[in-house]
């Protein structure tokens, strides 16, 4: 009479065995009809799991970059904003000077009443 039971006696695990895809990035083709992942680069067949958790990872790793970018830009948009007023500021006081060198005087934006630059007894700060 045959047994039904099988035995698992020449059966050997190997737990030394490294990955067979060593592929940084691997580039991961599925194919749907066999559900197997293989690599496109080296043919390896990789393990589901293994191939999902890496993916997951590389977009963690976008992410990332992107929200580093996107802080780097907004700083240089801050900065570059920044510049261009102190560029506008200083082409005035320019404009300024050589209109009243060329013996015109400033009018005052509240008055309308021209005034000698030389007159300007305080500044302060623009709030």
């Amino acid at each position: 009479m045959k047994s039904d039971i099988v035995s698992f006696e020449f059966v050997r695990i190997n737990r030394a065995r490294g990955k067979i895809c060593k592929c940084n990035p691997p580039h991961y083709e599925v194919d749907t009809t066999n559900r197997i992942v293989t690599c496109s680069d080296c043919g390896a067949i990789c393990d589901a799991f293994d191939a999902l958790v890496s993916l997951a990872e590389m977009y963690e790793d976008i992410e990332e970059t992107q929200q580093r970018m996107l802080s780097k830009a907004q700083s240089y948009a801050k900065m570059a904003d920044e510049e261009f007023q102190r560029m506008r500021r200083n082409k005035v006081f320019r404009d300024m000077e050589s209109n009243y060198r060329s013996g015109l005087y400033p009018i005052c934006p509240q008055c309308m009443k021209t005034f000698d630059p030389v007159h300007i007894q305080s500044w302060t700060r623009h709030n």
